[in-house]
């Protein structure tokens, strides 16, 4: 096989302008990782250790704070099942609509695209909804327990749930919650041939549900941290869109170096 490839230097100056898109896709990432732990460790701060604002003249009653509240897991969220059209009929597949299926999570807390997409009548031939934005998906089947915002909406398979915060519980919230709680879902996650999360599970998963005002009170404290990883995750997919079709022409001698 005979490549055509371009001058050294050519090819320098090449790595040299697509690497500047990497190192920014790079920074961005180590900014969102940052963004990302600092909401968790509010979290932990508030809400595990229990030095959460005013704190100190809150009465303590067998270990929980007076007027919070210990239920579980399937009572403080709405649990949502996702399907899949038939892949043999290819009007269902391959239109506008991103379909999220468990290969689809990022180290990211978005996910903003997906190896598949589905056409409407596709979703109308599914047991999926066409989720919103913020909507959290877990993956509930072979690798269990990774969490993920829908960053635009999309469709889902039954391979994940998706999770919608009731009883005045943010989305932010809950997203923090099952982070500090993910290893309990492993735990109980079972299956004949491999791990799965099922409904029951969530029935089984303790939750510390404090008051409506301080839930408010994280989440405005946390709400423009997750705006800024949305947009910085927004910004890397559109820098690596933009670098990968920008290689070829450089290849080729379209766009001058």
């Amino acid at each position: 096989m005979k490549l055509k490839l371009p001058d050294i230097f050519i090819q320098d100056k090449i790595v040299r302008i697509l690497s500047s898109y990497d190192e920014l896709i790079k920074n961005n990432r180590r900014r969102i990782q940052l963004l990302e732990e600092s909401a968790r460790l509010l979290y932990r701060e508030w809400f595990v250790f229990l030095r959460f604002p005013g704190h100190e003249h809150v009465k303590v009653v067998d270990g929980v704070p007076e007027g919070w509240e210990k239920t579980t897991a399937n009572e403080v969220m709405d649990i949502l099942s996702g399907g899949t059209p038939k892949t043999g009929i290819p009007d269902y597949w391959d239109g506008d609509i991103p379909f999220f299926t468990p290969k689809d999570v990022t180290d990211c807390a978005f996910t903003n695209n997906t190896e598949k997409t589905i056409t409407e009548l596709g979703l109308s031939k599914c047991n999926s909804r066409l989720y919103p934005k913020y909507t959290l998906f877990i993956t509930a089947r072979g690798t269990v327990g990774k969490l993920s915002f829908a960053q635009r909406p999309m469709a889902m398979n039954q391979s994940c749930y998706a999770l919608v915060g009731k009883k005045n519980i943010s989305q932010q919230f809950l997203y923090c919650s099952l982070k500090a709680s993910i290893e309990q879902f492993k735990a109980r996650a079972s299956g004949s041939v491999f791990d799965a999360i099922v409904v029951d599970t969530f029935k089984q998963i303790p939750f510390l549900k404090p008051t409506n005002a301080l839930i408010s009170d994280f989440t405005n404290e946390v709400k423009a941290t997750f705006e800024q990883v949305d947009k910085l995750s927004i910004m890397n997919f559109k820098l690596a869109e933009a670098r990968d079709l920008l290689l070829p022409r450089l290849m080729n001698g379209e766009i001058a170096v």
